[in-house]
């Protein structure tokens, strides 16, 4: 490497130990010999990225900007997933198949948006975010197109798993960008802003698509988000600039003197990643927890509310998703400031930033609101209770419930591991969309054997072990985190 002085993050970067690893690609093994200087150290590269000017590079305008393009990008693939819900019948009338056959879709496509975090993430760290961006947003919109023009099963299973491979990296390609260009005591704001399209989508999707099939063909569902990724992409070309420090590529030119085009990396690094720190694997529980809940809820409301209420047209069973979608839209808003108001006053408190006191801001949305009212809903359906006001109310405010977590556990995944980059992140969304994956799959069959009020019940019973988990992140997570990275410096410094 040259002389020049390191910035903090190729500084950063030359300390992991998530990106010391063979050629092959194998991760390094990590000692337990933990120092307290090692832990000082730790300590103090968070409280340079704190004061880094770094976070000056771009005018206030230009910044919102930029969370406009990532939420709309992260409104996209979700979009996709739930607003066909409305048209499964129909496209399965068309395909001359069943609708378990296209609902098994929905699941091979929510599998398929946590491969793309360990395929195609990584690429962001590798080769720039930016141009990860847009050539994943250029290949979602051709295969969304091709989605719509499918003429068979086959067709429509193969585009919309494809769809979902290229839709699903601005999830934490959008997520690093934004660690890029906010401080930590700001940051959270920013993601929470971001988070409005990932948990619009599955909200405003059937909403959506309840009214296109009503009117026209399903087809146009299609065709609606062909157009929202075109204007997406339009935006990122003009406006979203590469936010990275440096890029692993760069880093091995500079390295070997040459024109490098290619860097080997081994795609389960992600993964490894998430069980390797346990900081991680406890936030991957807490995420797991609450996208296994949200499908659970979200993916059997027409099965559920339309014998219930009677309602007879897809529209009218797609309005129920609007509840949660209003307080998706109330806690993505409030969630992240309340996270940041946590990180400030505890600054105060401790004289310097701990990222698990931002978790404090979840402590009562998950520990009571959200396993509370997913049991109040599903037992007064269950009981025939409460007529339509209770389950519309609870969806409602479980849906501000989640979003108050949401920016929490995102931005800790951002600011407790610096080191891993976009990997802590992309690690978190594969793990959640494998849990939405199997709660897709598993939540009919679940209603049919057990009722909706027993299928609620163990949707809660996992939402208090994802409560569990952030409590001993609260309590532990400092001496967790700290320790497992000093020793991995221990190791490969």
């Amino acid at each position: 490497m040259s002389e020049k002085k390191l910035s903090l993050e190729e500084e950063t970067l030359r300390r992991s130990p998530a990106l010391k690893s063979t050629p092959e690609g194998d991760v390094l093994e990590v000692v337990h010999d933990i120092q307290e200087d090692d832990i000082q150290d730790v300590r103090t590269d968070l409280e340079k990225m704190d004061d880094d000017d770094f976070y000056a590079r771009f005018s206030p305008m230009r910044k919102k900007l930029i969370v406009l393009i990532v939420s709309l990008s992260c409104f996209l693939s979700p979009l996709s997933s739930m607003s066909f819900l409305p048209a499964v019948s129909i496209i399965a009338d068309e395909f001359n198949t069943t609708g378990t056959m296209i609902n098994v879709t929905n699941a091979v496509y929510n599998l398929m948006m946590g491969l793309s975090t360990l395929i195609i993430s990584p690429m962001g760290s590798i080769y720039g975010k930016r141009n990860t961006f847009i050539v994943c947003l250029t290949l979602f919109l051709i295969t969304t197109l091709l989605t719509g023009l499918s003429r068979n099963l086959p067709m429509f299973f193969v585009f919309r798993a494809l769809a979902a491979l290229f839709g699903t990296p601005p999830f934490s390609v959008g997520s690093s960008t934004l660690g890029d260009i906010y401080k930590p005591t700001e940051r959270g704001n920013a993601l929470g802003l971001s988070l409005l399209g990932s948990q619009l989508g599955p909200a405003l999707g059937p909403v959506i698509g309840g009214l296109v099939v009503t009117y026209t063909s399903w087809r146009v569902i299609f065709w609606i988000q062909v157009g929202l990724t075109a204007v997406d992409l339009a935006l990122a070309i003009m406006f979203l600039p590469e936010t990275s420090r440096v890029t692993e590529l760069t880093l091995k030119r500079r390295r070997t003197g040459k024109k490098e085009w290619w860097v080997s990396y081994n795609p389960l690094r992600v993964l490894i990643n998430v069980f390797r720190y346990p900081t991680l694997t406890l936030a991957g529980i807490v995420s797991m927890s609450m996208h296994f809940n949200m499908f659970s809820l979200l993916t059997p409301i027409r099965y559920v509310v339309d014998p219930r209420f009677n309602l007879t047209e897809p529209v009218y069973g797609g309005l129920f998703y609007l509840a949660p979608g209003f307080g998706y839209v109330i806690g993505a808003v409030f969630g992240g400031r309340f996270a940041d108001y946590h990180v400030k006053k505890y600054m105060q408190i401790r004289g310097r930033r701990v990222p698990e006191d931002r978790l404090r801001s979840m402590i009562v949305a998950m520990g009571i609101v959200l396993p509370v009212t997913v049991m109040i809903y599903g037992w007064c359906l269950e009981k025939e209770k409460g007529g339509i006001a209770v389950p519309v109310i609870m969806l409602f405010l479980g849906g501000v419930a989640q979003t108050v977590c949401y920016p929490s556990i995102n931005t800790y995944c951002v600011d407790s591991m610096p080191q891993l980059r976009g990997d802590a992140i992309a690690g978190n969304y594969c793990v959640r969309f494998i849990a939405a994956a199997v709660s897709s799959a598993s939540c009919l069959p679940e209603l049919n054997a057990l009722g909706v009020g027993w299928m609620c019940t163990i949707s809660a019973l996992f939402l208090f072990a994802g409560f569990g988990s952030s409590l001993t992140l609260i309590r532990f997570g400092e001496r967790m985190r700290l320790g497992k990275s000093a020793a991995g410096d221990a190791k490969t410094g």
